[in-house]
């Protein structure tokens, strides 16, 4: 989206076939583009243009790995973000990202806006690592759950994907696989803070959403808003202290173990040599029921199977686990 606001091409000829086509006609075509990148095009085409541009009710975008490494000079040198994002968002997302950011804060019409990022370029994390994540939140994360198996295997017993070779497995448990898990989860976690923090400033700014989803491009985890849980959340961030809505707060129980073996009653999946991790608030309610939120919206099946995996231990396997809590065993 670069120089997006900074500079506009000169207006289309009033002699245009669309200059004849009224604005409602116009919007209702631009509608069906959704992708942001064509949708910034589309601003530059003409004053017109970018007023009904800026109308849409459906908005998707993909964001690019930022290398930390490499610096971003990807950016819109004359605006400035209305609120200024933490340093933990702006390092994770890069400068270009905040623009880009600054320019959807306009389109206060839109109503459903779709948001996927890259699979954890900014972390030295495998991508064919094995394991995805689940959250409960509202205006803050309640908990986080981190799920790993060694391999996983359908109903028929064929192997769908896995973490390395078999014969390595008990050497992998033994010396590596169990802290390896749980440093890949607490950088998850840091990600799903930062994406909240994301998240809150997307309802702040955006007040006509109805629904908002942020993935990620390797589907290990979402956060998404819709229905009452929605307007909960916009209730709240419209009447949050500056104090308040500045605060993040981290889980500071946690529990994390390991299990040889789940059978997947209804998908008939099995996981095999599986770590573990819930990261919760303390004051949470509802004990293990309470940890875990079912998210509309449509699964595919290993998504629906990574899904039973985790109600199946929250509901038979949460004593085998070691909790600590403020960082003390108990």
């Amino acid at each position: 989206m670069k120089n997006i606001v900074k500079y506009r091409k000169e207006d289309a000829d009033a002699s245009s076939p669309f200059s004849r086509l009224p604005d409602e006609i116009i919007l209702q075509i631009i509608n069906k583009l959704i992708d942001f990148k064509t949708l910034g095009f589309c601003y530059l085409v003409s004053k017109r243009f970018s007023s009904i541009v800026l109308q849409v009710d459906a908005i998707s975008f993909t964001v690019p790995f930022i290398d930390p490494n490499i610096p971003d000079k990807n950016t819109v040198d004359d605006v400035v973000p209305s609120r200024p994002f933490p340093p933990m968002v702006s390092s994770f997302f890069g400068e270009s990202f905040l623009s880009t950011y600054t320019f959807l804060s306009k389109f206060k019409g839109v109503k459903s806006l779709s948001i996927e990022l890259a699979s954890f370029g900014h972390r030295a994390i495998d991508n064919r690592c094995l394991f995805k994540w689940k959250v409960k939140f509202g205006n803050r994360i309640e908990s986080f759950m981190f799920l790993s198996p060694h391999s996983v295997y359908d109903k028929d017993g064929s192997s769908l994907s896995g973490n390395g070779d078999e014969e390595e497995e008990e050497n992998l448990v033994i010396h590596g696989m169990f802290r390896r898990n749980f440093e890949i989860s607490l950088q998850c976690l840091e990600d799903v803070i930062a994406w909240h923090i994301m998240l809150m400033d997307i309802v702040k700014d955006l007040p006509m959403l109805e629904e908002v989803s942020i993935t990620d491009s390797g589907r290990r985890g979402r956060l998404s808003l819709s229905g009452e849980k929605l307007i909960e959340v916009k209730e709240w961030v419209n009447s949050a202290s500056k104090a308040e809505f500045s605060r993040v707060e981290v889980p500071t129980v946690m529990s994390n173990g390991y299990i040889p073996l789940l059978k997947l009653p209804v998908s008939g999946y099995v996981m095999k040599e599986i770590y573990f991790g819930v990261m919760k608030m303390k004051d949470l309610e509802g004990g293990n029921d309470g940890v875990m939120s079912i998210e509309n919206g449509s699964e595919d099946k290993e998504e629906a199977a990574y899904t039973e995996a985790v109600m199946e231990i929250l509901e038979k396997h949460m004593g085998m686990m070691l909790t600590l809590v403020d960082g003390v065993l108990v």
